[in-house]
Order: structure tokens, then sequence, then C-alpha cells
């Protein structure tokens, strides 16, 4: 799996986790793949597919983050987890389920506190 694949996944994943998935959350979705990835629209709208197939079939999150751990840095690590903040706000609200999943997946990253709740504060002034 591509780090972009395993970054969509999870984008897709926080947005599932309070069980209420809407079209602004894939919308916002699209927008920050476009944004972070040097992907045109099409190349997105396939991946954004792929991910939503992945997410389906997901079992666990450990293997797509040990991946990360494994070829991305810490910076390009808290990237994705300000990238989950920014879809858990897209719709105003802050659900316990999507922040659970969050606090989980920067556990595995090794995401410090400190750096989590700045993702979290950088989200919520912007959302």
């Amino acid at each position: 799996m591509a780090i972009e694949l395993a970054t969509a996944v999870l984008l897709v994943e926080v947005s599932r986790a309070d069980f209420e998935q809407d079209e602004q959350e894939l919308q916002h979705i699209k927008q920050l793949l476009l944004q972070h990835l040097s992907l045109c629209e099409e190349e997105v709208d396939v991946l954004l597919e792929n991910a939503k197939q992945e997410a389906d079939h997901l079992v666990s999150i450990q293997h797509i983050t040990r991946l990360m751990n494994e070829r991305m840095d810490q910076q390009a690590k808290r990237k994705v987890i300000e990238l989950m903040w920014s879809v858990v706000y897209v719709d105003g609200e802050k659900h316990h389920y999507e922040e659970h999943l969050l606090r989980r997946v920067a556990e595995l990253l090794y995401i410090s506190h400190e750096d989590f709740i700045r993702a979290r504060h950088l989200a919520e002034d912007v959302g």
C-alpha cells in the first residue's frame, strides 16, 4: 500500500467514525488530497475510491500506521494527524468516536500529546 492510499484510508476512516459520513466530508477529503499530494483530480478520484474500498475491508489500522512509521518522517506523520482533525471539524463538531480514532492513530504514529493537541487546535481554528 502506498503512503498516499494509507493517508486517504485514514481520512475516510475518521469521516466514518461518527457513523455519519456525508458529501461535505468526502468533498473536504478530496480537497485535502488535492492540496497535499502531487496528484491531479482524476488521480485523487481513483485514490479516494480505492481508499473507500480499503476502508470497507479494514480490520486494523496497525498495518497502515506501521507503513507510515517505516516511510514517513515525524513532520509528515504530524501532517496526517492535522488532516484527520480537519476532516473531524468540517461538519463543525467533534464526536468522541472520531477523537478516539485520532488518539489511537497518533499513538501508533508516535505523535506527542503536545503535537496532537496543536493539530486539533489548528483544525478548530479553521473549522
